[in-house]
């Protein structure tokens, strides 16, 4: 993989990358890079169930772990 490192390009992904960044002005630094209306809440509560749910399912079909200390 190569990387263009001309002065353009650098240039060009510093703007994307300060454009994506958004504001950084003190006073907006706090505000909610998230959905905080209830709807986007609800979903994250959802998706964080549901990947619990997952890891229990699979805890209960994996093996038995081997001890890993010295024995």
């Amino acid at each position: 993989m190569s990387v263009d490192l001309s002065a353009a390009a650098i240039d060009a992904r510093l703007r994307q990358a300060s454009q994506l960044a958004g504001s950084l002005r003190p006073e907006r630094r706090l505000d909610p890079k998230l959905d905080m209306s209830a709807t986007g809440v609800a979903a994250r509560l959802k998706t964080a169930s549901d990947l619990l749910d997952l890891c229990r399912r699979l805890a209960r079909k994996a093996p038995p772990s081997a001890p890993t200390g010295p024995v």
